[in-house]
């Protein structure tokens, strides 16, 4: 960073020490340089500056060089310059280290060098597309943003979250898809189902066609810790089409399945004027979650045959496989939601609960 532990003064004390050594006062310097009483007052307090008229009355009454007056000031001024940059790298730097540094290091390929911090902060700030890293502090760094819990959030929450959604639409940045469609969605429901049956390196390519040829940028991350955010929909104006981002859930396939259905629901009610987040552990329950909750559960499986299945009370894995292979859905789908309806424990059938690699 910066070094300015040389001190450089304010030229107001080179006038002070003058006019001192003169024994005059400073109504008398006034009246005979030419300036104004309060000019002088508040060049040698340092409330203003020395202009080129003020250097041009100095160089006459102390018969210097003009010269010599606005260097003075211009040093000041680098001075001062330097000063607010290196507190401002102070400040940004306090952010880098609430960063969790092995997410920087491994998804970012940023080593955190407190040798080096102007570099990292340089590539920090092209990471998230920021000016500067005090913008990720900001509630309303991003504008049409829904969310009811700002008020619960605390500042490290809101930067990580500003710094993951920037990471999302970076990646969507670099995306082809069509114009968003809501009907080529409600098309493939059942395909993208399905998919869940397949192992990721058989239904990636399958569910990006269907998300680009719906206009939907699929964007799944890493979880950042502290960030709180479970996924992001957004709209992209200028392409006409949506970003959907989710963090990788663990690698936890029920939850990724869960949370690209859950974000398609808020994709499908299209509020074209907003970015909806949904937060981890629901920590937000407004009527849209509540209703993208709803949309994910029914489509992933039929809420009807579901309430038949569990009043039988057989929750055994051959019970569980073939219900699930009547839904025409993974079988840790359906174990997920008997866990999370607490109709079984959470250690039964674990080792069906299948882990993905992360999805990029």
């Amino acid at each position: 960073m910066l070094d300015t532990k040389r001190k450089v003064s304010h030229p107001g004390i080179y006038i002070k020490d003058a006019i001192e050594e003169l024994g005059l006062s400073q109504t008398e310097f006034a009246v005979r340089s030419g300036l104004s009483i309060k000019n002088v007052s508040t060049l040698i307090s340092g409330e203003s500056r020395i202009t080129v008229d003020v250097a041009l009355k100095l160089a006459s009454f102390f018969n210097t060089g003009v010269d010599g007056w606005i260097n003075l000031q211009t040093k000041y001024d680098i001075y001062l310059i330097e000063e607010k940059t290196s507190n401002a790298l102070k400040r940004e730097w306090e952010i880098v280290k609430q960063f969790d540094n092995k997410f920087l290091n491994d998804y970012l390929n940023i080593n955190v060098d407190s040798k080096n911090k102007d570099e990292t902060i340089r590539e920090l700030r092209q990471c998230f597309n920021v000016g500067t890293l005090e913008a990720l502090k900001k509630p309303d760094m991003y504008a049409f943003c829904k969310t009811s819990i700002n008020k619960d959030l605390t500042e490290k929450n809101i930067i990580m979250r500003n710094a993951w959604i920037s990471l999302a639409e970076k990646m969507a940045a670099n995306m082809k898809c069509n114009e968003f469609n809501k009907q080529v969605i409600q098309d493939n429901l059942l395909e993208l189902r399905k998919l869940t049956l397949e192992h990721p390196e058989t239904f990636h390519p399958k569910l990006n066609a269907i998300m680009k040829e719906a206009g939907i940028k699929l964007v799944i991350l890493p979880y950042l810790a502290n960030s709180l955010v479970g996924g992001v929909t957004k709209w992209i104006q200028n392409e006409n089409c949506i970003m959907i981002a989710i963090n990788d859930c663990g690698k936890s396939a029920d939850r990724i399945w869960f949370s690209i259905f859950h974000e398609i629901g808020h994709a499908m009610k299209n509020h074209k004027r907003h970015l909806t987040i949904s937060y981890e552990k629901d920590k937000i329950m407004d009527e849209d979650e509540v209703a993208a909750n709803k949309f994910a559960k029914e489509l992933l499986i039929n809420e009807d045959d579901y309430r038949e299945f569990v009043s039988r009370e057989k929750f055994d894995l051959l019970s569980i496989q073939r219900f699930a292979k009547e839904q025409q859905v993974a079988d840790f789908i359906v174990i997920g939601r008997l866990k999370n309806d607490n109709f079984i424990p959470w250690s039964m059938h674990n080792d069906r609960m299948i882990k993905y690699s992360v999805i990029y």
